[in-house]
């Protein structure tokens, strides 16, 4: 799968190699720069959540030396997902309550999304650079979920219960995560970046406790959220346009 590369990993790399200029000895100490750029998962792959993950912001930059760079940056990080069905076989029950698990369905959606703080020391060598740092933020995991279980399939049985649920569930818990990598600039205004970014965010999962949804008494205070804490490496491009 990760041999798949998609296509915005392809047009930033076009874009980056197609906007060489001339290179500048005497950068100014403070400068500007837009950087987009897209990722793919290489470990931990967890949640249903898929591969690819996708970031903009832009960015303050003091030149300490002509070498040396510190940065600070605001933007926006997203991670798409999958909607899966979930494995409804073992339910928590209320006492007495069974219900049938070949009846059982659902469907839930993971996403990851949210302002995204980096932060970033960068050192120019002879032809390339050295760039790391630490991302604060991106990591609102939203969990979307539907559920569907019954103990028959006909309204007129005896004891006969249907028991449905849905909702959403945020959990933003601003996870630091790492990052290191190689940067190439190309002249004054337009350089790429490949990192190596440790993903840190906290998943969580609507667990529902069957029995207690029923009648005109509802009681969903049996429901409960079970949270995980995640890391996911992620190897990513980006493009950058200094002004």
């Amino acid at each position: 799968m990760t041999s798949k590369l998609h296509k915005p990993t392809i047009v930033v790399a076009i874009l980056a190699f197609g906007g060489a200029l001339l290179p500048s000895d005497n950068p100014p100490k403070l400068e500007a720069s837009l950087k987009m750029r897209t990722g793919l998962q290489v470990s931990s792959f967890e949640d249903h959540l898929k591969h690819a993950n996708y970031g903009f912001g832009v960015a303050l930059g003091y030149n300490l030396t002509n070498k040396d760079n510190i940065s600070l940056e605001v933007g926006w990080a997203y991670k798409p997902g999958y909607v899966f069905k979930p494995d409804l076989s073992n339910l928590p029950t209320a006492p007495g309550i069974e219900y049938r698990t070949d009846l059982a369905t659902g469907r839930v959606k993971n996403t990851l999304s949210g302002l995204a703080l980096r932060l970033a020391y960068e050192r120019q060598f002879e032809g390339f650079g050295l760039i790391g740092g630490l991302q604060v933020g991106g990591t609102k995991y939203k969990h979307e979920y539907f559920g569907d279980v019954a103990n028959g399939t006909s309204a007129t049985a005896a004891g006969y219960f249907r028991d449905s649920y849905y909702g959403n569930l945020w959990n933003n818990p601003n996870g630091i995560s790492p990052f290191i990598g190689l940067t190439k600039r190309f002249g004054t205004f337009t350089a790429v970046e490949l990192n190596l970014v440790g993903l840190n965010y906290e998943s969580i999962e609507y667990i529902h406790t069957v029995g207690y949804g029923l009648g005109q008494n509802k009681d969903w205070s049996h429901d409960y959220p079970v949270t995980d804490s995640r890391m996911a490496l992620h190897l990513e491009i980006g493009y950058v346009v200094r002004f």
